[in-house]
C-alpha cells in the first residue's frame, strides 16, 4: 500500500520534477531511490552533519578530520607522469596545503588560477612523494572561489547536512536542491500536534523540526547535530507514532461499540474435542481459550491475538475456538497465507472436528471455480476474500500469520459477514513492545510454555570452509532413516547475489545421494507441484526436501531431524526460528545447522550465535530487532509493520506507553474528538491511518 503524504500540504504530493533546479536526470535519479515527490522527497533526511561554520588554519589540521580552509592558490596544473594527476598548493598565513585528484575535469579546475583567493573542502591525510611536497593533503577537496562565498553559501559557513548518495546527483547540488524544497514547504506545515504534548516529549514544531533536519541553525550544538539523538528526530518520530496510537486507539474503540452476535454456547462440542485430544493443555493454551470464550459471549466483536512460539500450540487453541463458533451456529473462516498451509491447517482440523460431526471444507486459488459453501468451517487461502467465495454465516474469522496480509486484506474478510468475531495468529517471535505496536487494537494472548514432549532443536554455527560437515550430517541422517530439510535463500541463482539456490542445490544432492529421492519446494512451482512435493516428503517417499522458506510454517513431517541452511545470514533470525522449528517433531531430537556464505560479515555472525545459544523466541526477536531493526528483523515486505520513515521501534517502542496515556486522556475529556483542540488531531490521524485501518469516518 502506497504510502500517505507526510503532511497536509498539498504541495507535497506534486512531482519532484517540478522543483526548481530538479531536471529530468535528477527526476530519474531520485526516482530510481524512491523518491517522486515532494512529500517523500522532504523525507530524504540527512545521514550525518559536517560542520563547515569556520575555517581552520593549515598548522592546526588533524588528519582524518574534515576541514575548511581558506587560503591562497600558490600553484596548479597537471602533475605525473603523463599528467594524470591535478595537483593545487594552497598556502595561509600558517603554513600550506597541498590538494589533488586522479579524477578530474580539466575546464574545471583551469578556472583556478595562481594567487586566486580560495576555500577548500575535505579530509586531509599525509602526503606521499615526499620533496619540496605540503606534509599534507586533500584528495579531491570542494573548491569555492572565495568572492563567490556570502553570507548564504548552501556549503560553507554552515553546518551542512551530508545526505545519502543519489547515483548521478552531485551532493552539492542535492543540497541545494533540498534548501530550495525546505525553503518552500517546511515552515508552512501544519501541526495540530503543537502544544498537545509535553515538549520533553515533543521538542518542536514539526515545520521547525525538518526545517533543523535539512538545515542545522547556526547554533546548533552537539547534540542537534546528532541524528540519533536531536530534538527534531524526536518530533519527527513522536509525530508518527502519536498519530498510529491515536489510530489505533479510534480502532478499539470503534470495535468495542460495533455490534456482533453473542456466541455463548454450553460448550459441549468443546468439551468433546478438549477430551479427545491425545494430550494436555498447557496453563497458557488454558488461559487463551478461557479468554476466548469470554470474548465471544459479549456482544462486540472479539479482536483477539494469538502470539505463541514455534511448538507452542496455536492450532489447538483456534481449534477450541473453532468449536465453539459451531456450536453457536455460525460459520468459522480461517485464512493461512499460502496453499501449502491452508491445506495442513485443513488436515488438522479435519483430523480433530469430523469425528466429531463437523465438517471442514477447503477454499484456495487453485482451485477452479471457488464458490458458496455452507460447511460450518472454511479453510482457505486469498480465495476466501474473492466475490465468487461466500461466507453466507460467517461468525469468526481466524487469521493466521496475520503479519502476511495487509489490513485490506483483513478487512476483506471481516467484510463477509456482519461484524464477525476475529482471532489472529502469530508464530513470529515478536517483542512484548513490538507486538503491542504492531497490534494495539487488538487483545493479545500469549502462549509461553511449549508442550511438555517437544525438545529444542540443537543449533549449531558451521563455518563456510567446514560446510563439508554438513554434507556428512545428512548421509548420517538418511542411514538412519530420517529425513532432512535443505533450505536456500534463493529459487535460482542469480547473478546480483552470490548465495545459495534451491534448484542448484537440489541438483547437486540429488547426484551425491543416488540412492534416495530429492524432493524440490519453492514458491515459483505450480500450487499442485507444491503440495505433491510436500506429500512425497511427508510420506517419506523423498528423504531429501530442497526448499526455500516456503517450510517456514504450518509443515509437520515427524520423521525431519535434521536441518541445513545455507546462506544462513540471508535470513533474520526469527525466520531462522520458525525454520528450525520444522524439525524435531516426531520422537527424535532435532538438530539445525546453520551454513553462512564465504563471507558473512561480524555482525552475521554475531547474530547466528545468538541462535545457537538460546530457544527463546523473544530473546531472538529482541536480538534481531536490535540488530537489524523491525523491517529486516520481520521482513521489509510485512504487511502488519507500520511504513514509518523517522520512529524505530528497536529506539522509540520505550515512548508507546506514555504517548497512550496522553491519548487516553484525550479521549476520556472529549471522547469524539470533536473540539477544536482535538478536531484537527482527530482529522489528520483519519487521513493517514483511517483507510488502512478501516476507521469510521475516513475518505
Amino acid at each position: 500500500m502506497a504510502l500517505v503524504t507526510p503532511f497536509d500540504l498539498p504541495e507535497l504530493a506534486g512531482s519532484i520534477s517540478a522543483l526548481p533546479g530538479v531536471g529530468p536526470a535528477t527526476a530519474r535519479a531520485l526516482a530510481a531511490r524512491g523518491i517522486r515527490t515532494w512529500g517523500e522527497a522532504l523525507f530524504l533526511l540527512p545521514v550525518r552533519y559536517q560542520d563547515r561554520r569556520r575555517p581552520t588554519p593549515i598548522a592546526r589540521l588533524e588528519p582524518g578530520r574534515l576541514a575548511v580552509v581558506r587560503g591562497r592558490i600558490v600553484s596548479s596544473g597537471r602533475w605525473g607522469r603523463g599528467g594524470r594527476l591535478w595537483r593545487m598548493v594552497i598556502e595561509d598565513h600558517s603554513g600550506r596545503l597541498g590538494c589533488v585528484w586522479f579524477r578530474f575535469k580539466r575546464a574545471f579546475l583551469e578556472e583556478f588560477r595562481p594567487g586566486q583567493e580560495v576555500y577548500a573542502v575535505g579530509e586531509p591525510t599525509p602526503a606521499k612523494g615526499g620533496g619540496n611536497l605540503p606534509p599534507l593533503q586533500m584528495a579531491h577537496p570542494e573548491l569555492y572561489p572565495a568572492q563567490s562565498v556570502g553570507p548564504d553559501h548552501p556549503s560553507l559557513g554552515r553546518v551542512v547536512p551530508v545526505y545519502p548518495a543519489v547515483e548521478g546527483v552531485r551532493p552539492g547540488h542535492l543540497r541545494r536542491v533540498m534548501a530550495e524544497l525546505v525553503r518552500r514547504t517546511a515552515q508552512r506545515i501544519p501541526d495540530p500536534l503543537a502544544g498537545l504534548l509535553p515538549p520533553e516529549l515533543y521538542p518542536l514544531p514539526v515545520g521547525e523540526a525538518l526545517a533543523r533536519a535539512h538545515q542545522p541553525p547556526p547554533q546548533a550544538t552537539e547534540q542537534d547535530l546528532d541524528p540519533q539523538r536531536s530534538p527534531w528526530r524526536r518530533t519527527l518520530a513522536v509525530n508518527e507514532l502519536a498519530y498510529f496510537e491515536l489510530a489505533l486507539a479510534l480502532l478499539r474503540r470503534q470495535r468495542s461499540q460495533a455490534p456482533a452476535r453473542p456466541l455463548a454456547p454450553e460448550g459441549k462440542l468443546l468439551a468433546r474435542f478438549l477430551d479427545a485430544l491425545p494430550f494436555s493443555l498447557t496453563p497458557g493454551q488454558q488461559q487463551a481459550i478461557q479468554a476466548i470464550r469470554r470474548d465471544l459471549a459479549r456482544p462486540h466483536p472479539m479482536a483477539r491475538l494469538l502470539a505463541g512460539d514455534v511448538g507452542t500450540g496455536k492450532t489447538v487453541v483456534a481449534a477450541a475456538a473453532v468449536c465453539l463458533a459451531v456450536e453457536a451456529g455460525v460459520q468459522t473462516a480461517l485464512m493461512a497465507p499460502t496453499e501449502v498451509l491452508a491445506r495442513q491447517h485443513h488436515r488438522t482440523l479435519r483430523a480433530w472436528l469430523e469425528p466429531l460431526g463437523v465438517e471442514v471444507a477447503l477454499l484456495t486459488g487453485s482451485q477452479s471455480d471457488p464458490q458458496a459453501t455452507d460447511a460450518p468451517v472454511v479453510v482457505g487461502t486469498h480465495a476466501l476474500i474473492s466475490r465468487r467465495a461466500a461466507l453466507p454465516r460467517l461468525g469468526l474469522a481466524v487469521i493466521d500469520e496475520q503479519h502476511r496480509f495487509g489490513v485490506e486484506q483483513r478487512l476483506a474478510l471481516r467484510a463477509k459477514g456482519h461484524n464477525p468475531h476475529l482471532l489472529v495468529l502469530s508464530a513470529t517471535p515478536i517483542p512484548r513492545t513490538l507486538a503491542l505496536a504492531l497490534a494495539g487494537h487488538l487483545e493479545l494472548s500469549d502462549l509461553p510454555q511449549r508442550p511438555v514432549n517437544r525438545r529444542p532443536v540443537h543449533t549449531e554455527l558451521v563455518p563456510y570452509p567446514q560446510r563439508r560437515q554438513a554434507v556428512e550430517a545428512m548421509a548420517a541422517a538418511v542411514r538412519r532413516g530420517e529425513q532432512v530439510y535443505v533450505i536456500c535463500p534463493l529459487v535460482e541463482a542469480s547473478p546480483a547475489l552470490e548465495a545459495q539456490d534451491v534448484v542448484t542445490t537440489h541438483r547437486n544432492l540429488a547426484r551425491y545421494f543416488p540412492e534416495v529421492e530429492v524432493g524440490l519446494l519453492h514458491g515459483r512451482m505450480e500450487a499442485r507441484e507444491q503440495q505433491a512435493a510436500l506429500e512425497d516428503f511427508a510420506r517419506g517417499r523423498s528423504r531429501i526436501l530442497v526448499a526455500t522458506t516456503v517450510v517456514e510454517v504450518g509443515v509437520d513431517v515427524p520423521a525431519a531431524t535434521l536441518m541445513v541452511v545455507l546462506g544462513a545470514e540471508r535470513f533474520g533470525l526469527s525466520q531462522l526460528h520458525q525454520l528450525r522449528g520444522r524439525v524435531g517433531r516426531g520422537n527424535k531430537p532435532g538438530r539445525c545447522l546453520l551454513v553462512p556464505g564465504p563471507e558473512p560479515g561480524e555482525l552475521a555472525l554475531e547474530r547466528l550465535t545468538v541462535l545457537c545459544q538460546t530457544h527463546d523466541g523473544r530473546r531472538i526477536a529482541e536480538a534481531d530487532l536490535m540488530l537489524r531493526g523491525p523491517g529486516e528483523a520481520l521482513g521489509r515486505r510485512q504487511a502488519g509493520l507500520p511504513p514509518f520513515r523517522v520512529a524505530r521501534w528497536s529506539r522509540d517502542a520505550e515512548l508507546i506507553p506514555q504517548l497512550r496515556r496522553i491519548i487516553q486522556g484525550w479521549l476520556q475529556e472529549d471522547p469524539e474528538l470533536a473540539s477544536p483542540r482535538y478536531a484537527a488531531v482527530k482529522k489528520e490521524c483519519l487521513r493517514r491511518w483511517g483507510r488502512r485501518l478501516g476507521l469510521a469516518g475516513a475518505d
